[in-house]
């Protein structure tokens, strides 16, 4: 009898176990399917002609489609780059007194994020709380000084 009752305890190990890998795999297979999908997901949305995945069947709407969506992202970017270079124009003259130091940081922060620190610390803190407005540079857009 404690053999059999062995055999039994190790077909019932033997099954959780693999029940478990069972379960890990469909987990493992499901969450690349996600990931998988979830990348395709990206490069549909970043590319350039996302009817293009089939091409026999792109009609003269699909192409116009194509070329909005084109010309939207490119215009966004530019329009992004344009904030971030005038953030930075606005930072370099208004800091045109500081120390080399102080203006580097700022004029990095204002390249990156060109559209909050035009808002936040620009408008709202500058203009808004202490009542300051830069006097902008004529001869120079990007006045750096060493």
């Amino acid at each position: 009898m404690p053999k059999r009752e062995n055999e039994r305890k190790s077909k019932s190990a033997k099954l959780a176990t693999s029940a478990k890998l069972a379960k890990k795999e469909k987990f493992d297979s499901s969450s690349a399917a996600v990931v998988s999908s979830t990348y395709e997901d990206i490069i549909d949305t970043l590319s350039v002609s996302p009817s293009a995945s089939n091409p026999s069947s792109v009609s003269w709407q699909d192409q116009l489609n194509d070329y909005i969506i084109l010309f939207l992202k490119y215009a966004f970017l530019v329009v992004l780059l344009t904030l971030n270079f005038l953030g930075l124009s606005v930072s370099l003259n208004c800091n045109a007194d500081q120390e080399l130091a102080s203006r580097v940081m700022s004029a990095i922060f204002a390249f990156f994020f060109g559209f909050v620190y035009l808002l936040v610390n620009y408008y709202t803190y500058k203009v808004m709380t202490q009542g300051k407005m830069c006097k902008m540079n004529r001869d120079k857009l990007f006045p750096f000084k060493t």
